[in-house]
């Protein structure tokens, strides 16, 4: 199942005992909703484990279960809380959620930065690198980065990262590396010593709230589902929300401020 869910509301995805997680969430719906026994039994993986605070519109969740596709995704909707799955497939038994064809990260910035500078400045990390400066593994593989104005309206820079698997923190500390080249205290050519020498440098971690991960491809055909309910519980959340958003810009403009926050999703 592809599955949706706002960072901010829990500890992280992957399970932690005594903690609200993403995972530990779709675990107990699954269970409630009697689409799974027990995470061993039912063979539960899941594609990506996003940190605290990152949001995801596509992580894949697998496992084993007696109902059908539709039917499991339903269930698992009416249960769960925090989390939305919207697309489902039937996978071979040797399906691995972790082996995906790619991972597609978006970071969203305020409109005002530049976008043709932190492109310049991610240009550097795309293709095989050595990323010992910048999270745990050592050499991975870039595939794309892109950056753009958002399309709605302008109101953000956007910076989708695409790769097979990404390791922890990896799109957060090319973001903020990238953020230093745009503001003159680190060049492009420290970005290529930091990624061809051995000497450890720190060039930062950016905040994880404006992450999200975006997609995760297989070579597997994902169908949306139709699900009535939640579509309405959906669209009684998005109204409040809505409601609540304009309150605040109300008050914004009682204290004559003019910026609006960035969008998350353009």
């Amino acid at each position: 199942m592809k599955i949706a869910y706002a960072g901010a509301g829990f500890h992280g995805q992957a399970r932690q005992p005594g903690l609200r997680t993403v995972e530990g969430e779709v675990v107990h719906a699954l269970t409630r909703a009697r689409a799974i026994r027990d995470v061993r039994a039912a063979r539960f993986q899941s594609a990506s484990r996003t940190d605290r605070g990152v949001s995801a519109l596509g992580n894949v969740v697998a496992f084993d279960t007696t109902l059908s596709p539709g039917a499991a995704l339903r269930a698992f909707n009416a249960k769960a809380r925090g989390v939305w799955a919207w697309a489902v497939a039937a996978v071979p038994e040797n399906f691995s959620a972790r082996r995906a064809r790619e991972r597609w990260y978006r970071y969203v910035l305020p409109a005002e930065h530049d976008v043709a500078g932190l492109g310049i400045a991610l240009e550097a990390f795309v293709g095989e690198h050595d990323f010992h400066n910048f999270t745990r593994d050592r050499i991975r593989t870039v595939a794309r980065i892109e950056v753009a104005i958002a399309r709605r309206e302008g109101t953000a820079v956007v910076l989708d990262f695409r790769a097979p698997s990404f390791r922890w923190n990896l799109v957060r500390r090319l973001v903020a590396a990238a953020m230093r080249v745009e503001s003159g205290e680190t060049s492009v050519q420290d970005l290529d010593d930091a990624l061809r020498f051995p000497a450890r440098v720190d060039l930062g971690l950016a905040p994880p709230e404006p992450l999200c991960l975006m997609d995760v491809a297989y070579d597997v055909d994902f169908g949306a589902v139709r699900d009535r309910t939640t579509e309405e519980r959906l669209r009684r959340e998005l109204e409040g929300r809505l409601r609540a958003l304009g309150f605040y810009e109300q008050l914004a403009a009682r204290f004559h401020m003019e910026e609006r926050p960035p969008r998350m999703y353009p």
